[in-house]
C-alpha cells in the first residue's frame, strides 16, 4: 500500500526504493539498546509497545497525501515493527524447549507468512482495483491498522510480563556488546546470510508492485502473486523442523539459498501472471526456509545472556539491508526498469552460499 501511495503521489522507482530505506533506518540506531532493554524490561512489553504502534502509524498513512507526511509516517512504521520483531523473537529465542529453535522459529516464521499472505488479500479487498492502481489505498491503511487493532487484544497482559531473565541494567551491559556477541563462531555468516534474504524479500514486496505495472499487471493481480509467495513461505515454515531433521541443517540452507537465487534470475523474465505466480511460489519457498534458519543459528550461537542482544544485532544486520539495497534496487530500476531489480536479488543471495559451506564445514 506504500508503494501504491507512493505511486499515485508520482514517485518515481529511485524514490520508491529510498522509502524501502527510510523503513530501515531509525531502528539503526536503536538495535544494541533495544536488546539490552529486553533483557531489563522484558519481552513481552516491546511486543505490545510496537503492535501499539503499528496501528498508530498506519491511521496515520492512511491520512497522509504528500511525500513529506509519507516520510514521517515509514519511518514511524518501520521502528514499530522492529520493536515488536526483537521483544516477539526474543521470546521465542529464550523460551524454546530443549533448545529446538528450527522447530519454534519455524512456527513464528509461519505466523509472519500467515500474516503476508492474509494482509495483501485483505489490502486487496480493502482498496478495491482501478485498473493498474486501487481505488482507495486509504481503506488498505485502514484496514492494516484494524488488524493491529485486533492483534493487540489477546496480548495486552504482557505489559506486565516479567523478563525471562530479569538482568539490571548493568548486569546486562556487562561483557556484552556488540563485539563479543560477533565474535562467537560462524556469527558474522548467519548474520550476513539472514541480512541477504530478509533485504530481498522486502525489496520484492516493494518492486513487485512496480515490475507489475510495467507488465500491465493489475494490483488484484500482484496481490494474488504476493498472497501465494507467502503461502508457499508457510508451508515451508511449518514443517522445517521435519525438514532440518530429515535433509540435514546445512544441505536444507544451502539448497535454499541456490533455489531462491535461480527464483530470482527467473522472475526477471516473467511476461504473464501465471509465469510470475509460479516463480514467486518457488521463491516463496526457499526464502522461507532461510529466515527461520538463520534465527535459529544465531540463537544456537549465542549464550543465554547474549541471546537478546545477539537478536536485536541480527535485525539490525536485516534493516542495514534493507536500508541498502533498496536504494541500489531504485538506482537500477530508474533507468533499466523493474526487472534489473530481480539481478540484483539474485546476485546478494547467491553470494551467501559460499560463506555458508564454509562456515557450517569449519
Amino acid at each position: 500500500m506504500i508503494t501504491y501511495r507512493l505511486l499515485e503521489l508520482h514517485a518515481n522507482n529511485f524514490l520508491i526504493g529510498s522509502f524501502g530505506a527510510l523503513y530501515a533506518l531509525f531502528p539503526l540506531i536503536l538495535a544494541i539498546p533495544l536488546g539490552h532493554w529486553v533483557n531489563q524490561f522484558g519481552e513481552g512489553r516491546f511486543v505490545v509497545i510496537g503492535t501499539a504502534c503499528i496501528a498508530i502509524s498506519t491511521l496515520g498513512l492512511m491520512n497522509a497525501h504528500s511525500v513529506a507526511l509519507m516520510v514521517f509516517f515509514v519511518v514511524a512504521l518501520g521502528t514499530s515493527q522492529f520493536f515488536c520483531m526483537v521483544g516477539a523473537q526474543a521470546m521465542v529465542g529464550n523460551r524454546s524447549p530443549g533448545g529446538n529453535y528450527e522447530k519454534y522459529f519455524g512456527y513464528y516464521t509461519f505466523s509472519a507468512a500467515c500474516g503476508q499472505m492474509i494482509g495483501p488479500a485483505i489490502g486487496a479487498v480493502a482498496s478495491g482495483s482501478a485498473g493498474l492502481l486501487p481505488k482507495s489505498i486509504s481503506h488498505g491503511f485502514l484496514a492494516a491498522a484494524i488488524l493491529a487493532g485486533v492483534a493487540l487484544i489477546p496480548i495486552l497482559p504482557w505489559i506486565s510480563m516479567k523478563p525471562t531473565l530479569a538482568m539490571s541494567a548493568k548486569e546486562s551491559k556487562a561483557g556484552m556488546n556488540f563485539k563479543s556477541v560477533m565474535a562467537n563462531p560462524g556469527m558474522k555468516v548467519a548474520m550476513f546470510t539472514s541480512l541477504s534474504i530478509a533485504s530481498s524479500i522486502d525489496v520484492l514486496v516493494i518492486f513487485l508492485p512496480v515490475f507489475g505495472k510495467e507488465r500491465g499487471m493489475s494490483s488484484a493481480t500482484v496481490g494474488t502473486v504476493l498472497v501465494v509467495r507467502a503461502a508457499t513461505s508457510m508451508i515451508s515454515r511449518f514443517f522445517l523442523g521435519s525438514l532440518t531433521r530429515l535433509v540435514g541443517y546445512q544441505r536444507l540452507l544451502l539448497f535454499s539459498i541456490a533455489l531462491s537465487t535461480v527464483s530470482c534470475l527467473v522472475a526477471a523474465f516473467s511476461r504473464t501472471p501465471f509465469q510470475l505466480t509460479l516463480v514467486m511460489a518457488v521463491a516463496g519457498l526457499t526464502l522461507g526456509i532461510g529466515q527461520p534458519m538463520t534465527m535459529a543459528w544465531v540463537s544456537r550461537r549465542s549464550s543465554e545472556q547474549e541471546r537478546s542482544l545477539a537478536i536485536s544485532i541480527r535485525l539490525a544486520g536485516n534493516r542495514l539491508g534493507q536500508f541498502g539495497l533498496p536504494v541500489i534496487a531504485g538506482m537500477l530500476a530508474a533507468p533499466l526498469g523493474a526487472p534489473a531489480v530481480f539481478f540484483v536479488l539474485a546476485t546478494f543471495i547467491g553470494s551467501a552460499g559460499p560463506m555458508v559451506k564454509k562456515s557450517l564445514t569449519t
